[in-house]
């Protein structure tokens, strides 16, 4: 709870005439699961999260192009879509299961997106099918709106892989998580930078991804 209250102290109040997509407007589950896939592999945490950067310029385009057909439905509005380099198609082929329309103006925009919306659904099709929008840019300036908030969100995916790795020995997670924290944050402010906190988090995924790693292969030696 306390990592999502960050998330939204982290992020701007964007008014409606000024509403772009952001990392935590959207699910990452699929991304997830492969982050976890191969416990063995090195740098876990910097793989997550340029794959979750890659699953947000994706999910991100498609929001862009959705919110310039509306309130014309998506099955019929290809144009936004081919100007974001994604293929049309998916967009019809989200409509016809039946996915939720409602304009995202009108929903929380302290929550992702619900799965069955219509931009879940064609985004999920899209990364299926390997497809790369023509903007991959990500914003990374004095606010980090973009990648600070992609760096929140992989490190907390990990904290949250130690908590359910160490089920049996909360206390023992909790406080080697602590002083992952305060070690972070430590190590962050003697570097220095516009981007402390940013710095502490990705310092954090790293310190937790590896330590899951330790965790997932003790628990499977235990088993």
């Amino acid at each position: 709870m306390f990592r999502l209250a960050l998330i939204l102290l982290l992020l701007p109040t964007i008014a409606a005439a000024d509403w772009s997509p952001r990392p935590s407007m959207f699910h990452y589950d699929a991304t997830f699961a492969n982050c976890t896939a191969t416990p063995d592999e090195t740098d876990l945490a910097q793989n997550c999260d340029r794959a979750i950067a890659n699953a947000y310029v994706l999910k991100r385009a498609v929001a862009w192009a959705t919110q310039n057909c509306f309130p014309e439905s998506i099955a019929t509005c290809a144009l936004p879509f081919e100007d974001e380099g994604l293929p049309a198609i998916a967009a019809q082929i989200a409509v016809d299961a039946g996915c939720d329309a409602t304009n995202v103006l009108d929903l929380p925009e302290d929550e992702p997106l619900p799965a069955d919306h219509c931009i879940s659904i064609a985004s999920d099709i899209m990364i299926d099918e390997g497809v790369v929008p023509l903007n991959t840019d990500i914003s990374c300036g004095i606010n980090w709106i973009e990648c600070g908030d992609i760096s929140l969100i992989n490190a907390t995916f990990w904290a949250e892989q130690v908590d359910a790795a160490a089920q049996d020995d909360p206390a023992f997670a909790a406080d080697l998580q602590s002083r992952n924290r305060e070690d972070c944050a430590e190590e962050a402010r003697e570097i220095g930078s516009w981007a402390v906190v940013m710095d502490a988090m990705i310092c954090e995924a790293d310190r937790s991804a590896a330590l899951w790693a330790d965790l997932t292969d003790q628990n499977q030696q235990d088993q």
